[in-house]
């Protein structure tokens, strides 16, 4: 909830603050700020008896994170060539799952041996990279506005009009938060049916597999990104995201009946590829028809509208856990998926985008 509620809340102003800061700015104010913020986590633990401290520090760092998520994601275009857009989104996205899967391990490894000053390392991680983007020079430089709460308000309403107003935009967000409910279900049901089907409620065996499936995932989802450069250039991004959509639905339920481990690993590496055939065409897209200084509230918005969207769906989707066969809420959920990709194959602002 920490990390995720001041995404689907102050997500919505996230984009709008990285817009009136200067993007390459604000991502460079967030990371230090996060390495203040973990930094201190380690002091607050040991001189307190509760964790509320700990935590609060972990939500300053969240909400951090809710201005430079939009912003990274914003400043791309501004990065590199029109014709590379798409293949440097998907190298973007290869490397935060490396970095999802190499991280998880090493802060393991850190905790086990470092304990609570694992922090202190994450903390410098944020440091460094504050530090080289101190070397990113964006081609198409948005001079700063002036930073009020009114202002603020008014550029997030703009972000949002802008969404609700392009026909091609508006229609692409509003299907891809009803095809991605799906992965807000398989998220937070994966480790339960790891745990139940195969690892027989062993939380040793359980942890073990659920660390394996997850680098299943990521290695379809690297593989993917440094195909898909050859693939967009032979296919149009509406093409390919619809593509990704019904590969991702039929994975999950491949996912949902996998009768052995080994097949499920092997169906979660369609998964990860499935992933990067939806989202980098998904990203590219609204890169594209949003104009620079609009660019970081849209993404705000956008992502802020997706974290919201999976809140209610993976409480749902939990609580019937505990009573309803886990496999089949997932099978359900990538068939629903198949069922918005084959409706989106009807709306041509969905399908026919270029």
């Amino acid at each position: 909830m920490v990390a995720t509620v001041p995404q689907a809340t102050v997500g919505f102003f996230g984009g709008a603050i990285a817009d009136a800061l200067g993007l390459r700015r604000a991502m460079i104010l967030c990371d230090l700020l996060r390495a203040v913020f973990l930094g201190l986590i380690p002091p607050a633990i040991a001189f307190s008896d509760s964790v509320v401290f700990a935590f609060a520090l972990a939500l300053f760092a969240a909400l951090c994170a809710s201005v430079f998520n939009p912003a990274r994601l914003a400043i791309v275009p501004s990065l590199v060539p029109a014709h590379r857009l798409a293949s440097s989104n998907s190298l973007v996205y290869a490397s935060d799952r490396v970095a999802e899967i190499l991280g998880a391990v090493a802060g393991g490894l850190l905790v086990a041996s470092i304990g609570d000053a694992a922090f202190y390392i994450d903390a410098m991680t944020f440091a460094v990279s504050g530090a080289l983007l101190a070397f990113v020079h964006p081609s198409e430089q948005v001079a700063p506005v002036a930073f009020s709460a009114r202002q603020l308000w008014a550029d997030t309403i703009d972000g949002l009009r802008f969404i609700i107003r392009h026909e091609l935009l508006f229609a692409n967000t509003f299907v891809s938060l009803l095809a991605q409910l799906s992965v807000g279900v398989s998220n937070g049901l994966l480790a339960v049916l790891i745990f139940r089907r195969f690892a027989a409620s062993d939380s040793v065996v359980g942890a073990q597999q659920f660390g394996v499936a997850e680098a299943a995932i990521a290695i379809g989802a690297v593989s993917m990104s440094l195909a898909y450069s050859m693939i967009a250039r032979q296919q149009p991004k509406g093409r390919l995201l619809i593509l990704g959509w019904l590969g991702y639905g039929l994975a999950l339920i491949g996912v949902a009946t996998a009768p052995t481990f080994e097949l499920l690993l092997a169906t979660l590496v369609v998964v990860g590829v499935m992933n990067v055939l939806f989202f980098v065409p998904n990203v590219t897209i609204s890169q594209e028809l949003t104009p620079p200084p609009l660019r970081g509230r849209v993404f705000g918005a956008r992502i802020s509208l997706l974290s919201l969207s999976w809140l209610p769906i993976v409480l749902l989707a939990g609580a019937l856990a505990d009573h309803v066969d886990v496999s089949l809420l997932i099978g359900v959920a990538g068939a629903f998926t198949i069922v918005v990709a084959l409706v989106a194959t009807q709306i041509r602002a969905v399908a026919d985008v270029p």
